[in-house]
């Protein structure tokens, strides 16, 4: 989901497609999320509506969660979709080290 290239001084520049937006790390994040929730649902081979019922929501919030429409969803009700898909959620607090005058943020890591 992200996109790494040099520029012309061979600097690794990292981007994203919701770089410059509000709250850019966040929906970076959700996105990668709901990434993971579709492809557990892909995977076992669920079709929408067993998925729906599996966790929790209706047929048309997993064909929103499948094509990336996530404003109806929160960080929490994420985790209880991968909760329900028999997945654990590790959420690690640490001090920032900042590089470049950057600043904290979010960070996903998955398997």
């Amino acid at each position: 989901m992200t996109n790494t290239k040099r520029n012309e001084d061979d600097v690794v520049i990292t981007s994203h497609p919701f770089e410059g937006l509000v709250n850019s790390e966040e929906r970076l994040a959700k996105a990668q999320l709901a990434q993971q929730i579709d492809k557990l649902i892909t995977e076992r081979e669920l079709t929408q509506k067993v998925a729906a019922e599996l966790l929790g929501i209706t047929q048309p919030e997993v064909s929103q969660l499948s094509n990336g429409r996530l404003s109806g969803f929160s960080f929490d009700r994420l985790y209880r979709c991968l909760h329900a898909l028999d997945m654990d959620i590790e959420i690690t607090v640490k001090k920032h080290v900042p590089i470049d005058n950057d600043t904290a943020g979010i960070h996903v890591s998955m398997p």
